[in-house]
């Protein structure tokens, strides 16, 4: 348990040994950017095979920036998962399950996965919907077909109803039922990845 010490920033734990923000800041710092590629500097590439780079170093991070840059850490992965408006029917309740399970993913240890994102269900329900045309004779590579095929999910059912063809049982119920067999498919993803041993694989 820490208590505050009078006179500072700095903080004791109960057996008195004092905790000082700053150097803590320091000593990660110096530990995250010794870890990259370039040690010491972060690397972020500006656009693909544009040769720019922002370099972040030790200079881009003083002590001042640190409980900002913290608590972004934490808000702005949460806050970027909202209603995809590309997704007809998304909603708050499955943008609160994506950011649950982003939550989910970050008590395992894993901060960078994308998994639960807006984009990768967006994405899944494509290629479940791509399948489904597919199964029923539709050709991506006709000329009479491509355009069905084109855009995002909600492009694709409304080139379907712009074709003069309906759903059999009505758009929204089509678009669940996209979008379950979406979330199937990446569950199963998930739960195949949980159970892949790779404790005997040497990089």
């Amino acid at each position: 348990m820490n208590k505050s010490v009078k006179g500072g920033d700095l903080s004791a734990n109960e057996s008195g040994v004092a905790f000082d923000p700053e150097t803590a800041w320091e000593s990660l710092v110096d530990w995250m950017l010794s870890k990259q590629p370039h040690p010491g500097q972060l690397v972020i590439p500006s656009g693909a095979n544009t040769g720019l780079f922002a370099r972040v170093t030790k200079d881009n991070l003083p002590f001042g920036v640190a409980f900002d840059v913290l608590e972004a850490g934490v808000r702005k992965p949460i806050t970027d998962i909202s209603i995809d408006k590309k997704v007809e029917g998304d909603n708050w309740h499955h943008a609160h399950d994506r950011r649950l399970k982003r939550l989910s993913n970050w008590k395992e240890g894993n901060f960078s996965v994308r998994g639960g994102s807006k984009d990768e269900l967006a994405s899944q329900m494509k290629i479940e919907f791509t399948e489904m045309l597919k199964l029923v004779g539709f050709n991506p590579d006709s000329p009479k077909h491509k355009e069905l095929f084109k855009g995002s999910i909600v492009q694709m059912f409304d080139a379907w109803e712009a074709s003069g063809r309906k759903f059999k049982d009505g758009r929204e119920a089509k678009l669940t039922e996209v979008r379950e067999a979406a979330m199937k498919k990446l569950a199963s993803r998930g739960q195949a990845a949980d159970e892949l041993d790779t404790s005997a694989l040497e990089i």
